[in-house]
């Protein structure tokens, strides 16, 4: 198995182990973020009094919606991010010592070439991966309301509230939130 593989799967693993551990507290930083209240600014919860308020109006699965495309995101992108960086790194390091045997240079990647192999492996994880975090946004910041309380805010909402609502499309599961992104 070649190194870049290892460490592509290393990374894999290791990313998918902390965003089992840290999932709720992204949830939780994820609708801070995307909050906006178009009545008037309230007082903003911390992280604990949210991570509670979700817990009681919407029960603790919503703590975690989202995990399977999250867990399938964090693998994809520490995958081909660490892949890649080895691949990238191998490639730096050839060119050292072949400058080195040119008599340029000690034959070692210096920071400069670090940080661009670093900064490469990044730009290809972005753009193989950006869509599944679509995805996974859009399930974070999901909330289910009851019947009853979406036609109460119907009668209080104005013109402009009525106009957002509907624009807005409501991501219900991974297949409703992809079928959203393709049409």
């Amino acid at each position: 198995m070649s190194d870049a593989l290892i460490n592509g799967l290393a990374g894999a693993g290791g990313g998918i182990i902390a965003q089992l551990i840290t999932y709720p507290l992204q949830t939780v930083n994820t609708r801070q973020q995307t909050e906006r209240d178009l009545k008037k600014e309230k007082r903003k919860l911390g992280t604990i009094e949210q991570m509670c308020q979700v817990v009681k109006q919407e029960r603790w699965e919503r703590l975690y919606g989202g995990l399977a495309p999250s867990l399938v995101g964090t693998a994809a992108s520490q995958g081909v991010y660490y892949y890649f960086y080895q691949i990238f790194r191998s490639k730096a390091e050839i060119t050292a010592l072949d400058r080195h045997k040119k008599g340029v240079g000690d034959g070692s990647v210096g920071m400069l070439s670090s940080l661009i192999v670093a900064a490469l492996a990044g730009c290809v994880n972005v753009l193989l991966t950006n869509p599944i975090w679509v995805v996974v946004t859009r399930m974070q910041t999901h909330t289910k309301i009851s019947k009853k309380e979406h036609s109460d805010n119907l009668a209080t909402t104005t013109p402009e509230e009525t106009v957002l609502s509907v624009i807005e499309p409501l991501p219900y599961g991974t297949s409703h939130v992809v079928c959203s992104l393709l049409i």
